[in-house]
């Protein structure tokens, strides 16, 4: 059982992409400072005990932008090498494309933020199925110690937020009111790569010695279409795309079909905004 005390680093701040964006150019610098240096330099808010700099660090680090420590109250940052193609891409982080990235790297599995992780990969109904928000609490009581009203305030109303009025709200990936409801989405071709990149990334983290896995391990146990909404018609022509692309290869004559790997995450990186028009 999470703890509430891990689900509360976000100190009730939603993710704002204008910080992370701030985060980012101090990163590619490998700055090292105090939260109040950090304030200082980038003008993100915060005072003695809370404020945004923190939260931020720590959302930068799930969006898999950046790489931190902290000593003595330094806190040292370094752009991860997806960090580093996304800043030279998008410093600013106005792109779909980047959302997407930074909403898949916040949703998977393995080092997501884990209330986001719990919602899309624990709780995601089918499409077209909707999910109050007394059922997500109530499934809740099981994975965290929080109490309702703690949910409600500390643990998803970033989460809300983030996709109702914040940084992935663009993507339409779910509207969030007293039930919550899952957009299908379909196949975008500009984000061809970021598909690439998601899956390899994820098969690598669960499982790494495998080149070869199951489509029901594709989609249930990296949970490839509901982090990109894809329905299970929409999954296998995304599936069938990044084969057309060479990327992977797929063996239909077993059954449930097989897929075979001939590439990894970080060869997708130099690639991921090239098909941006």
């Amino acid at each position: 059982m999470i703890s509430t005390s891990v689900l509360e680093f976000h100190d009730t701040f939603k993710p704002e992409m204008i910080y992370i964006a701030k985060l980012l150019q101090l990163a590619s610098e490998c700055f090292t400072g105090s939260k109040s240096e950090i304030s200082e330099i980038s003008g993100i808010p915060t005072g003695k005990s809370s404020g945004k700099v923190v939260p931020h660090i720590k959302y930068a680090a799930f969006m898999g932008l950046i790489d931190y420590t902290h000593e003595k109250g330094l806190y040292s940052l370094k752009l991860t090498s997806l960090g580093k193609e996304v800043f030279v891409q998008d410093a600013y982080l106005h792109e779909d494309l980047t959302g997407w990235i930074c909403h898949y790297c916040m949703t998977r599995k393995v080092s997501g933020a884990p209330q986001w992780v719990f919602l899309i990969h624990e709780v995601h109904p089918s499409f077209g199925e909707e999910l109050s928000q007394e059922r997500l609490f109530d499934l809740a009581k099981t994975w965290c110690d929080a109490t309702p009203a703690n949910m409600q305030k500390k643990v998803f109303s970033v989460v809300k937020g983030s996709y109702s009025e914040g940084c992935f709200e663009r993507l339409g990936f779910l509207d969030w009111n007293d039930t919550i409801m899952f957009h299908e989405q379909p196949e975008k071709l500009e984000l061809t790569f970021v598909y690439a990149y998601a899956l390899f990334d994820s098969w690598e983290r669960l499982f790494p010695e495998k080149r070869e896995i199951t489509s029901l391990e594709l989609k249930e146990t990296l949970g490839f279409g509901k982090t990109f909404g894809f329905n299970e018609d929409e999954c296998n022509y995304v599936i069938d795309s990044l084969s057309d692309e060479g990327l992977l290869t797929i063996n239909k004559q077993l059954y449930p079909a097989t897929i075979i790997r001939t590439t990894n995450a970080d060869n997708m990186i130099p690639h991921l905004y090239s098909r941006l028009l």
